[in-house]
């Protein structure tokens, strides 16, 4: 069956009122708590987005306090932010985190977050936009924090951002070999510097 224009115009608009929806918290039926920020949200909203949510509120009574409280302050809040901006279709800014940290390192911590709270469309995101801050600055320490960042962060069997990183690395390899701290991140990186030799070898 083809979708009439109005059908596509209806979601567009529905996707408009999303997005609407948020920085008012019109009609908010949870709170999601970070380290410094009190986020009135919707519990159809994040519980379609996150297979993590949607399981925790499938099994708690409506009437419970934990129906309409929520706390995520082991995360960085800034990266709450991101992830529940793009709840509502709303782009989250890279720049978000401030003067806090740079914008590559900011990016993982958002994709580690969408790996904990299951988002896979925001870790697919995430990789895009952390694909293109490395090729941009791969000569710059942000990138080798933001390395050490990804390797810390994502387990050995999530790919995604640790392919980037040893892409990176492995096309750049004689001008990062110059740099004490490429050096130093190899040593104390677990993983790291077998991955880049085993990519040289492909």
């Amino acid at each position: 069956m083809e979708l009439s224009s109005y059908s596509v115009e209806g979601t567009d608009w529905f996707v408009h009122r999303l997005g609407e929806l948020y920085p008012t918290g019109m009609f908010s039926d949870l709170t999601i708590y970070t380290t410094d920020q009190a986020l009135k949200v919707h519990r159809l909203v994040v519980c379609g987005r996150s297979e993590v949510f949607c399981r925790f509120f499938s099994n708690v009574p409506n009437d419970s306090k934990h129906a309409h409280e929520f706390e995520i302050k082991d995360e960085h809040p800034r990266a709450v932010e991101a992830m529940i901006r793009s709840f509502y279709g709303l782009h989250y800014d890279i720049n978000l985190s401030h003067s806090q940290m740079c914008p590559m390192l900011f990016n993982v911590k958002v994709y580690s977050l969408a790996d904990k709270f299951e988002v896979e469309y925001l870790k697919i995101q995430a990789k895009l936009t952390f694909v293109t801050l490395a090729q941009e600055n791969w000569n710059s320490d942000q990138f080798l924090t933001a390395a050490f960042e990804v390797y810390k962060t994502t387990p050995k069997s999530d790919r995604g951002l640790r392919d980037v990183v040893v892409a990176v690395c492995q096309k750049y390899r004689k001008d990062l070999r110059e740099k004490e701290r490429f050096q130093k991140l190899l040593e104390e990186t677990p993983g790291l510097a077998t991955d880049v030799v085993l990519l040289s070898h492909r």
